[in-house]
């Protein structure tokens, strides 16, 4: 009766089993019982479970829209009403829940139809995103990679000048050297010691470069 199951498999109903249509096997029947449960809360309160009481069968008229078809909304044709959906509506209280329109199957499909498109078109939509998201922090990963190869390489190629300087001026400071040594020695005077080329700084031996005068001073 509830379209939990196939007729012959047995499966007992739990008020549960309307969180999810897929429990069901048709959508009609999904909606049915929802309606049903929904009008038995707002009617008797939010301790109603369906799965639990007895039929109603004005309830089940009243969330059913009455007999559109002849039979009413739950039971495939096997239980009826002896009420009309007229006379249930001149004995309504001002607290029934209102009397309900029963969609068709037709109405259903269109809706879960429609409701699986929007589905469909959220996911795209967020698999779009993701993909542009993902383009952009690659773009900016490959310029960040860009710049700091950038900032490596003028970094090393500074180094580098300055290592060339370094050893342009140590080699410069060691031929006055030698040339100085040259001249103690013709003169009959002793040279002295080489000084430690490497410990001049680059600004020194730039000062140096533009003076001709030796480093070491005669004794």
């Amino acid at each position: 009766m509830a379209h939990t199951a196939s007729y012959n498999k047995e499966k007992a109903f739990s008020e549960s089993d309307m969180d999810d249509p897929n429990n069901f096997t048709n959508i009609s029947s999904h909606q049915k019982l929802v309606a049903y449960r929904d009008a038995g809360k707002a009617m008797k309160g939010d301790d109603f479970n369906p799965s639990q009481e007895p039929l109603d069968l004005e309830l089940v008229m009243i969330s059913g829209g009455g007999r559109p078809h002849g039979l009413i909304a739950i039971g495939d044709g096997i239980i009826r009403c002896p009420l009309t959906l007229p006379e249930i509506k001149a004995r309504q209280s001002c607290s029934c829940p209102e009397i309900m329109h029963r969609p068709r199957p037709v109405e259903l499909a269109i809706e879960a139809a429609l409701q699986k498109e929007r589905l469909a078109n959220q996911a795209a939509l967020e698999k779009e995103r993701l993909a542009s998201q993902a383009a952009l922090e690659a773009a900016l990963e490959k310029e960040r990679l860009a710049s700091q190869a950038a900032l490596d390489e003028r970094d090393q190629t500074t180094t580098r000048l300055i290592e060339e300087e370094r050893s342009r001026n140590e080699a410069g400071q060691r031929a006055l050297y030698e040339l100085f040594v040259g001249l103690c020695e013709k003169s009959g005077q002793v040279p002295p010691p080489m000084p430690v080329f490497s410990s001049i700084g680059t600004n020194n031996s730039r000062a140096a470069s533009h003076d001709p005068s030796p480093s070491v001073s005669p004794p």
